[in-house]
């Protein structure tokens, strides 16, 4: 009876052991599988349809992100368009697993309503770890006729001026910013369908002031530039690490909107309205798009992306083949990223509120009940 006791004894405390040792083991793969991205998918989350910027953007990102994330992954484009951004911005924030499997890309329209607490903001970028960020750039031109004595003459004459814009809470506001910085008293005629189309309106005369971004200024207007079919005025500039407007790196020739007001007014600008347009040149263009992944994802995840950031903008490939879809822009990571996102997107409430009456006062626009 001992003797039986002692082997049924043993033959517990053996398969206790062994199945101790098996679930040890299968705890180390379990981990070590959940700590590399090997054979999983990470969802590339895009708030825009197919085809957009943005959407070119993240597709373009999609293979080097695979190459040089730690264990490969594949990366999958998901569209999900609507409300200028902020219905996918939401999907992302409040119906997205924070596994480190689903990242975001955000731009300037993702920005600007939550900066100004638009009510169908549902999203907090505070709850977002940033991972890369890439610049934009824009610039404003005329018609030459209008500008031939120097833009001071372009302000002080009787010629109306018209501007074709989209919305007056998008990439348009920052436009639309700068005539109020420089007292320009410009007609705005909006609800185009895009860029495009407002460059077509200027060409056709239906307005005589416009802006484009830095990629389609260069692919569209530099050559009516050339014909004498316009003359570009100013770019809209970039925000430094110090928080002042510098030249557009893109457009080193081109003046920012402070030496002309220099120039024109002989002190320098100041007031809510030139920090307004401060605030929304660094978040609709110093930040114009950036891409995120969940706060309480799982560190080493959150880690082997950062990571993966370093070695990517290193990558010659991406060097190279970054050149049009970045329009030559130097792209933000690590403390630069964070310090310039929480330069752009934190508004003191007296430039928020005076945006917002901005918005109400001269487009009838309340954006906290958007």
């Amino acid at each position: 009876m001992n003797i039986r006791y002692t082997l049924v004894s043993l033959s517990i405390i053996c398969c206790f052991l062994i199945g101790c040792n098996t679930l040890e083991a299968s705890g180390n793969q379990e981990n070590k599988k959940s700590n590399t991205y090997q054979d999983e998918t990470l969802s590339f989350v895009v708030p825009f349809q197919a085809g957009g910027g943005t959407d070119v953007f993240a597709r373009f990102m999609t293979p080097y992100f695979a190459k040089h994330i730690e264990g490969s992954p594949r990366v999958q484009v998901e569209n999900i368009p609507g409300g200028a951004s902020i219905t996918g911005t939401n999907e992302y924030a409040n119906g997205r697993i924070p596994n480190g499997l689903n990242i975001l890309t955000s731009s300037a329209s993702s920005h600007i309503p939550f900066m100004l607490s638009q009510s169908s903001v549902d999203y907090e970028f505070n709850d977002f770890t940033p991972l890369i960020g890439a610049p934009s750039g824009g610039v404003v031109y005329t018609k030459p006729e209008l500008a031939q004595d120097g833009i001071e003459s372009l302000i002080s004459s009787d010629e109306k001026l018209f501007y074709a814009g989209i919305s007056p809470t998008g990439l348009d506001l920052v436009t639309l910013l700068s005539f109020e910085v420089l007292q320009m008293d410009v007609k705005a005629v909006l609800g185009y369908e895009g860029r495009g189309p407002s460059r077509v309106a200027f060409e056709q005369g239906e307005s005589n002031i416009d802006y484009q971004t830095t990629s389609a200024y260069n692919n569209n207007v530099v050559g009516l530039v050339e014909e004498d079919k316009a003359t570009p005025l100013y770019s809209l500039g970039q925000i430094d690490a110090d928080g002042n407007l510098i030249r557009d790196p893109q457009f080193p020739e081109l003046p920012t909107i402070e030496e002309i007001y220099v120039d024109i007014y002989g002190r320098k600008p100041s007031g809510e309205v030139w920090q307004a347009y401060k605030q929304t040149v660094g978040a609709s263009y110093t930040m114009n798009k950036v891409i995120w992944v969940h706060k309480d994802a799982p560190v080493h995840y959150q880690e082997l992306l950062k990571e993966a950031m370093t070695t990517l903008i290193k990558d010659e490939g991406f060097k190279t083949h970054s050149e049009e879809i970045l329009e030559g822009y130097d792209t933000y990571i690590g403390d630069e990223l964070n310090e310039q996102i929480n330069q752009s997107f934190s508004i003191n409430a007296e430039t928020k509120q005076w945006i917002i009456d901005y918005l109400q006062d001269n487009f009838d626009i309340d954006i906290t009940k958007l």
